[in-house]
């Protein structure tokens, strides 16, 4: 029996994952995800369009299953420093049990570049998660957790920039990642102090 549509879809995105880690966006073939997945070569037109659109979504889904754990460590119930370092113990398990994701990431966003299709999932996607962290930072705010210094737009997107940093660093190199996660920690710890605690200019 042929599988059906939503099987068919799902395949052709594990294959998409599964050649970006093997090969990278740059080597990456419509005739390689087909014979991956084990279907034909207008699965990929009549399911998602075009290559392009198909590794755009597996890309951003894969991004999106793995910050899954670390969002939930962030929206537990308990004392900010706690959760704090839930989520950045949760970034690094993340980053070491899925290194070959990282390049394929950080190959993916070199590639943008030239691929119009690519390059809008991903600043969809980094909109996405700015949004995600500065309404988290202003919800901290208005609890007195961190001080009104702090403008929640655009330290969500150095907190992403970090990340973003990390994964490109992988590409070609290995990166600190306990030593940064830690500085990014008492970066955050130390926006939370009382007013009388920060140097103003």
């Amino acid at each position: 029996m042929p599988p059906d549509r939503a099987d068919t879809r799902q395949r052709l995105l594990d294959a998409t994952v599964a050649s970006l880690r093997s090969r990278g966006t740059p080597g990456l073939t419509s005739r390689e995800i087909a014979r991956t997945a084990g279907v034909n070569l207008q699965a990929i037109t009549y399911h998602f369009g075009s290559k392009d659109a198909l590794v755009a979504e597996a890309l951003t889904g894969l991004v999106r299953d793995r910050i899954a754990p670390i969002r939930e460590a962030l929206e537990t119930e308990g004392e900010l420093t706690d959760r704090l370092f839930s989520a950045l113990e949760t970034i690094s398990e993340v980053f070491t049990a899925a290194r070959p994701d990282l390049a394929a990431y950080a190959g993916a966003v070199e590639a943008a570049s030239a691929n119009p299709t690519l390059a809008k999932a991903l600043a969809d996607l980094h909109t996405e998660l700015v949004g995600y962290l500065a309404t988290l930072i202003t919800d901290l705010q208005r609890d007195g957790h961190i001080q009104d210094w702090v403008e929640p737009p655009a330290m969500a997107a150095l907190l992403i920039a970090i990340g973003d940093g990390i994964a490109m660093h992988s590409h070609y190199g290995e990166p600190d990642v306990q030593g940064v996660l830690g500085q990014v920690a008492r970066l955050l710890i130390a926006a939370g102090g009382t007013p009388d605690d920060q140097t103003t200019a």
